[in-house]
Order: C-alpha cells, then sequence, then structure tokens
C-alpha cells in the first residue's frame, strides 16, 4: 500500500513539474490568438437631436446610443427613450436627413 502512495505522489510530482510545452497548447497563452475584431461606429453626422430638432447642446443631458453601428445622439434622456421605442423611424429620419 505504502509503495501504491509512493508512486502516485511521484507521478504528480512529475506531472506538475512537466514543462509547460507538454500541456495542451493554449492559444492565447502563445501570442497566436486572433482578437475579436471591433466594429468601427459610425459617427453621428448631426447638431440636432433626431427627437426634438433641438441643437444638442442646448440642454445639458446630451446622451448617444450605438444602434446597428450607428452612433445615435439626443438633447436629453427622454429623447433616448422616444428612439428606443422606434428605433427603425428614426434610422431613416437619419437617413434622410444626410443626404444630398
Amino acid at each position: 500500500m505504502k509503495t501504491k502512495f509512493t508512486a502516485i505522489i511521484i507521478a504528480f510530482i512529475v506531472v506538475s513539474c512537466a514543462p509547460e510545452s507538454q500541456h495542451a497548447p493554449d492559444a492565447a497563452a502563445n501570442g497566436k490568438a486572433k482578437p475579436e475584431a471591433v466594429p468601427k461606429l459610425k459617427a453621428y453626422p448631426l447638431e440636432t437631436c433626431l427627437i426634438s430638432e433641438e441643437g444638442l447642446d442646448e440642454m445639458d443631458e446630451r446622451v448617444a446610443t450605438v444602434h446597428e453601428g450607428q452612433t445615435f445622439e439626443f438633447c436629453c434622456k427622454p429623447c433616448l427613450v422616444k428612439f428606443r421605442k422606434d428605433p427603425e423611424k428614426y434610422v431613416a429620419k437619419l437617413a434622410a436627413a444626410t443626404k444630398g
């Protein structure tokens, strides 16, 4: 029994002292991991809020959100709430405002 116990302890020591290269490869540890692509966000092109049509700097609560890679800026939180209820309406409004 003592021999089996000693053999198990020796096996454990040998395995735990083995160099890293003998363990399963870790892509992140060896520098071969590909970083996730970070999507490039489109800047908000207007100086006015799409909801209230007021200047973005007229209120102290200026807020922003990203929808489908496009940044949208609003003059206040209530306008952001309205945007979130029907974002496609305001996506179309932004597209119409930036044509030309």
